[in-house]
């Protein structure tokens, strides 16, 4: 998400990590502006407090949601495409008295899905993935070992030779 929103004309994109000392090249290299550390409460509240129009939470992870919530300027939005499977405790006066609001998506429609794929090849965006050239069963077992142990960074690709 960081390199197609670091892409779009008038995008600042902010990236939340919870290890940003060990991500810090990955992130600049997808075109982040600015890096914060998602673990560091006092570094939200002290640099991000309603600096954001869209935070867009991948993670599957539950966080400080009213904390978040005050990242957002009046009117913002907190997106969710990450499944969080606790319930999320969200504090009603933060949304009323910023006009702020909570949503979630679990994928885009076929037709969004096909401009962002025209988006992405148009600005040379490609997908980050590990492939796996499989000739056997075990190359398969190997592959699934790796997303197992969560080893895998972004995706895994099985290539049949």
């Amino acid at each position: 998400q960081v390199s197609t929103q670091s892409t779009w004309g008038g995008c600042e994109v902010t990236a939340f990590s919870s290890h940003p000392d060990d991500k810090k090249d990955l992130i600049n290299k997808l075109g982040a502006h600015h890096i914060v550390n998602s673990k560091d409460e006092e570094e939200l509240k002290e640099n991000c407090t309603g600096k954001f129009d869209l935070i867009l939470s991948t993670v599957a992870v539950s966080l400080d949601w009213a904390l978040y919530l005050t990242l957002l300027r009046p009117r913002g939005r907190l997106h969710l495409v990450g499944i969080v499977t606790e319930p999320m405790e969200i504090p009603m006066f933060k949304l009323l008295a910023g006009q702020k609001q909570v949503s979630a998506s679990p994928v885009a429609s076929v037709g969004t899905i096909n401009t962002m794929v025209e988006f992405a090849e148009l600005h040379g965006i490609e997908a980050m993935t590990e492939q796996f050239e499989v000739n056997s069963a075990d190359d398969i077992n190997k592959a699934l070992k790796k997303v197992e142990d969560g080893d895998i960074r972004f995706r895994a690709v099985l290539k049949f030779c």
